[in-house]
Order: structure tokens, then C-alpha cells, then sequence
């Protein structure tokens, strides 16, 4: 058996020849040790060159109850904090994601529904199941991408309802400076509402409970996804269960009694609950009456590839199915027929389950979906065990006195957690730098009175024009301070720098071999060797030999290598796509900038050599003049990159004679 899925966090990974764009995730709880690992693969770039980018790759919502995730502590996602700690809902259970991965042919959205948190426990120690789908923006029309289509539009009305309570200032687009994270939020949404759309005919196998609960959709659900059938067999799992609820109302038994009423499992099914042993909470203090019911109480096994790791049961899941008895035999046959599917964020509880979400209802998520014909084992050495019941959820059929059930404990009840993440009033700060000092200014709306801290612990002084002055090297992130609801509360806010990037590390100076490497590599960063204190084996005087092209053949002399340089410059951006054309200027405008000391024997003649990437033949098609947008954006970049460098009543080059 070789079958073995992917883990929550692979499933960043784009596909082949696709890069990841942005993303938008909401859950209970997230940790910057798993976004890390996600993002790395999701952008194929390290800690330090996302740092180095300072893009916002991933918009992140979490319950307010948990810890704000500093910028710093993952770069390129964004935890974004509820506009309030009163929100419509008991909880935000919820687990979705839908990513956006961008190629030369089109893009895909990548939808992911998960019953665990992202978090490096749900990789390392619980056992969880997820869902998900691949939309390409050029998929033929079919039966099949209609359906995948609209599970993407319900999922980004979803989540697209869900953004209107976070605090989205960050990720607007009016800062005052280049913003490529707004620019790639925007693009995502425009995107997805190209492929993401309801067909009519198509039912989503999404769903989630703002207006109903979701044991109330169940029965429509799975009758139109898989079927009006009676079936034998019917298992359920949960992470949690009601910690001292009354046995009348023990919501796998309501589950049952429902499924049963709506002719979708026999009187006398088989009824499989697993469990967590050590910690189950209602099922561990009501076991005899539960078992009187005629459940099989089990523990949840982790399927063969994970070993023996010793995980615990954290998914939410509902699965029934036809059993077939052998010929001549009592023993059940290896296949299961008419299967189907619930899971998702729902723990089976009355706020996870039974209720829509509300004051007594947590925000929850799933699909109800027929995953087609299974099996419960493997029929030979050479079988992958793709379809093999036991390979996808977490449960078996092992005998009782095979596994014998260990003395089961209630464990403890879902603490109580105390909203901690809440908007601060200011959402950012712009960084700059004047002849008085250095200011940080709050950008965008300020919703009310708050107080910066230096790195020393005090007050920052504020200035007349609402500005702060800074007396330490430019941060990162800053620390304020506010009094809500006569608390005081602690937010680390991001800051913009000079470029528009996000919480960004800083920029070295850069000799004009380094600026055209970074520049060769658009639209990736530059290696890790290539960023501060970084050196490389292979570069000639300072240029990696792939890349570099003819730069690195006619350094001899400034006005030559600055001829090269702007040769290179010309040909590398006359085929940059319109879709990257800001991303391009930015950089454009960034790393030159950096290369502002390497320049000195131009403005000791006197001469502006950059003038000739002003010319049309030089520029792409879409941003030939300044009289379209692409043209205007590029122009201000190359204007700002001449006065950075002191040039700009320096005589033009190719208007006047060398010596």
C-alpha cells in the first residue's frame, strides 16, 4: 500500500507551473508555526525573503479568543482583527480556505474545507480530515467544473459575508503609497468572481449554518448528492461532545432518528460512534445509556501511514454506507456501496450541530458529499488503497475483543475564552523620513485615541500633524495602546516603508550587478544568499551566472556596465506581463533606488543615464506613454529612481556626445 494524502499544510503547495498569489483563511485558532510552513510552500519563498518582499500573501480570520499572531511572527500573513468583540455568533468554528495560485496560463482557486485548526498540533497530533477542490480558470465546461464552480461561489460568499466583521483597513488600497497586497487582495477577488458561480442544477456540497443548522440540511444534502438509499451502516465521529447533556438529547442519536425518518439508514443499522477515549466528555459519563441505544462506542484509529503516533481524534465526520454480508457467511464483504460524507468544522454538539449560528450557535462549516464506491482493506500488496475506507477517515471494523474499548474519560469541558484580538483604532503606520527626524504616521481611518510605544517601553511624542516622532531605526511593527470598555488593551500594528512594503525587514544598499540580479529574478525576491550578510559561491563579482545575462560580461567601465544595466532593464520589462506591471514598478523603483552610492561617476559628470527607458521601444505595449495608467505608474517610478540618484537636471544620455 503506498496510498498516502496530502497534510493540512500541503495542500499550500501550489500546482505545477503555478505560483501562489493570495489567500484568505478563517478558523478557531491558527499559530505562526503552521502559517510558516504554509506559506513557505505556498509561496515557494523562505522566511527571510518574505520578510524582504513584505507582501501580504494570506488574509487570516480567527475567533477573537485567539492571540494576535504579530506580523513579524509570519511574514506575509496578515491576522486580522475583529471590528468587535461582539460578533453574530458564539463562536467562529469555522475552518475554509480558498487560495489563489497564479500561472501563465490562467490561475487556480483552491478551495480546502478542514475539521482542524491551523495549527502545528492538527499536523503533528490530532487526527483530521479536510476537503478540497482545484477550480482552473480554463477548465472546459462540463458537468463536473459546474458543480466544483459553485462550491467555489458558495465558499467566497462565505467568506466574502464573514470579511465584513474583521477589520480590513490594512488591506486597502488609499495608503498613499504603492500597496501590493491590496493590489493582489483585489486581484483575488476579481478572480474568483470570474470562475466562482452558481449553475443552475448544481447544489453545493458546501454548507454552513448562518441561516440553518446544519443537522437541519443534512437530509437534503445527502439525498441530492448521493441519493434517496437506505443505508445499513452508519458511523460518526467528533472531537467534542456535549460535556453534561441530558441522554434525550445526545445529538448522534437525534442524527440517527433523523436520517432514519428521512429513509436514509435502516431501522436496525449498524451505528459506529468513535471516539477519543480520554477525552469524551457526555459519552464517557452516559456509556451504558448510549450503548442501551445500540451504538458501538469505538476509539478512533489513525489510518497505517501515520504510525504509531499516538494522535487524537479532533475530526468531525458522518459517514454511511451499504454493508454487504459474504456468501454463505455472516461476515461482512470488503465493499461498501451508496457511501456518503459529512464533515467539517460542526462538532457533533447542539452549538456545533444542531443550531444555526447565533448567540447559542457557533460559525461552522462542512460538505456533504459521495466520495463513490469504497472498500474497508486492501486486496493486495500492489493495491494502493486509494479508496480504502480506513485510509480516509478514522475508523475501523476490527472486533470488539480484538480492540477492546479502555476505561473512557470525560476529560474536560471547551474552556472559555475572552476576546484578546480586537481592532486597535489604528490599523497601520507609514514610516518617513524628514529633515526634523523620523515620523511614523497613522494611515487610514483612526477610530479613536491611542497611545505608540517606543522600543523602550515609553510614550512616543505625538506632533502637530497627528504624526509620531521616532528616535529609533525604522520597525517593523510598533506597539500601541487604548482603553476599550475601561481596559487597557495591546495591539502590535504593522508599518509601511518607504517602498509600500508590509512589516518589511530591511533593504541593504546595493551595488548595480546586485540590482540588476534582483531585478533579472522579478517576479521572485532574491535568493537568501542574496539578502543581507549573504554571499554565494558561484557569483562573479557578485552576480549569479544564471541570471545576470550579458551584465556581467562589460563591468570594465561605469558608463558601460550603466549601458548594459539599461539594456538588461529594457529587454527584461518589454515582456512583463499587464497583470505584474505595478508589482514590476515597484520593485523597479525599490531596487534602483538602493543603488543610489553605486552612481557617484555619473553625477561627477554630470549625466543622466536612464533617460533612454523613457522611450516607447523600451516599455511594453500597455505602458508605452504616460497617457495610460500602466505608462503614468512606470514614468513616476523611473522619475523617483533620477531624483534618488541626483540626476535629475543632469544632462540626458542619448542628448548629448560622450567623450
Amino acid at each position: 500500500m503506498s496510498f498516502k494524502p496530502a497534510s493540512l499544510a500541503q495542500l499550500f503547495e501550489p500546482p505545477e507551473h503555478f505560483r501562489g498569489g493570495f489567500g484568505w483563511l478563517c478558523g478557531y485558532a491558527a499559530d505562526a508555526s503552521f502559517l510558516e510552513d504554509a506559506l513557505e510552500r505556498f509561496s515557494g519563498l523562505t522566511r527571510a525573503q518574505r520578510a524582504h518582499q513584505g507582501q501580504i500573501l494570506l488574509g487570516v480570520m480567527l475567533d477573537p479568543g485567539n492571540p494576535q499572531i504579530a506580523p513579524s511572527e509570519a511574514p506575509g500573513a496578515l491576522h486580522l482583527p475583529a471590528k468587535s468583540a461582539r460578533l453574530p455568533f458564539a463562536l467562529l468554528h469555522a475552518k475554509v480556505a480558498i487560495l489563489c495560485f497564479l500561472g501563465k496560463d490562467g490561475f487556480v482557486m483552491r478551495l480546502i474545507v478542514s475539521t482542524g485548526n491551523w495549527t502545528r498540533q492538527t499536523l503533528e497530533e490530532s487526527l483530521d480530515v479536510v476537503w478540497h477542490i482545484d477550480v482552473h480558470s480554463k477548465d472546459e465546461d462540463t458537468r463536473v467544473i459546474h458543480q466544483d464552480r459553485t462550491d467555489l461561489a458558495a465558499a467566497w460568499d462565505f467568506l466574502s459575508w464573514l470579511q465584513r466583521y474583521f477589520d480590513l483597513r490594512l488591506l486597502e488600497r488609499s495608503i498613499g503609497r504603492p500597496n501590493e497586497s491590496a493590489d493582489l487582495a483585489a486581484k483575488f477577488a476579481t478572480s474568483i468572481g470570474k470562475i466562482g458561480k452558481a449553475y443552475r442544477g448544481c447544489r453545493p456540497h458546501f454548507c454552513d449554518n448562518r441561516k440553518r443548522s446544519l443537522f437541519a440540511q443534512l437530509p437534503d444534502l445527502v439525498k441530492h448528492h448521493a441519493g434517496a438509499i437506505r443505508r445499513n451502516y452508519l458511523a460518526l465521529g467528533s472531537g467534542f461532545f456535549e460535556g453534561n447533556g441530558a441522554t434525550a438529547s445526545f445529538v448522534p442519536e437525534r442524527i440517527c432518528t433523523e436520517l432514519q425518518s428521512a429513509a436514509l439508514v435502516t431501522a436496525y443499522c449498524e451505528k459506529f460512534l468513535f471516539i477519543n477515549p480520554l477525552s469524551c466528555q457526555t459519552v464517557a459519563t452516559q456509556k451504558c445509556w448510549i450503548e442501551g441505544q445500540r451504538w458501538r462506542i469505538c476509539s478512533a484509529r489513525a489510518p497505517t501511514y501515520f504510525g504509531d503516533t499516538g494522535r487524537s481524534l479532533h475530526a468531525k465526520f458522518i459517514f454511511s454506507a451499504n454493508l454487504s454480508k459474504r456468501p454463505n457467511t455472516s461476515k461482512v464483504g470488503n465493499r461498501c456501496s451508496s457511501p456518503w460524507v459529512y464533515l467539517g468544522s460542526g462538532n457533533l454538539t447542539n452549538p456545533g450541530f444542531m443550531s444555526k449560528a447565533g448567540s447559542a450557535g457557533n460559525l461552522e462549516t462542512g460538505v456533504v458529499f459521495a466520495p463513490g464506491p469504497l472498500r474497508w482493506a486492501v486486496e493486495s500488496k500492489k493495491d494502493e488503497g486509494a479508496d480504502v475506507v480506513t485510509n480516509l477517515l478514522p475508523i475501523h471494523r476490527d472486533d470488539a475483543d480484538a480492540t477492546p474499548l479502555p476505561p473512557l474519560q470525560a476529560g474536560q469541558d471547551m474552556p472559555e475564552r475572552s476576546d484578546t484580538f480586537v481592532a486597535a483604532p489604528v490599523a497601520l503606520f507609514l514610516w518617513s523620513e524628514r529633515p526634523e527626524g523620523t515620523i511614523l504616521t497613522p494611515q487610514g481611518e483612526v477610530l479613536g485615541n491611542f497611545e505608540l510605544i517606543d522600543p523602550d517601553g515609553h510614550r512616543c511624542k505625538r506632533l502637530a500633524d497627528g504624526g509620531f516622532s521616532w528616535l529609533s531605526e525604522r520597525p517593523r511593527q510598533v506597539v500601541v495602546v487604548w482603553l476599550a470598555a475601561g481596559r487597557e488593551r495591546k495591539a502590535s500594528v504593522p508599518v509601511i516603508d518607504q517602498y509600500g512594503r508590509y512589516c518589511a525587514a530591511d533593504l541593504p544598499a546595493l551595488d548595480l550587478e546586485e540590482a540588476w540580479l534582483q531585478l533579472a529574478n522579478f517576479p521572485m525576491p532574491p535568493e537568501d544568499e542574496e539578502l543581507p550578510d549573504g554571499d554565494r559561491a558561484d557569483r562573479i563579482d557578485g552576480v549569479s551566472p544564471d541570471v545576470a545575462g550579458s551584465v556581467t560580461q562589460s563591468f570594465d567601465y561605469p558608463v558601460r556596465r550603466m549601458m548594459t544595466l539599461v539594456e538588461d532593464i529594457a529587454a527584461r520589462q518589454s515582456i512583463i506581463a499587464e497583470a505584474d506591471w505595478d508589482m514590476w514598478c515597484n520593485r523597479f523603483e525599490q531596487v534602483l533606488t538602493r543603488a543610489k552610492d553605486s552612481v557617484g561617476a555619473f553625477r561627477s559628470i554630470g549625466l543622466n543615464p536612464l533617460h533612454p527607458l523613457f522611450a516607447p521601444a523600451f516599455r511594453p505595449v500597455f505602458a508605452a506613454t504616460a497617457q495610460t495608467r500602466h505608462g503614468a505608474r512606470y514614468e513616476a517610478a523611473l522619475h523617483a529612481v533620477i531624483a534618488a540618484w541626483q540626476l535629475g537636471n543632469c544632462p540626458k544620455l542619448g542628448e548629448v556626445q560622450l567623450p
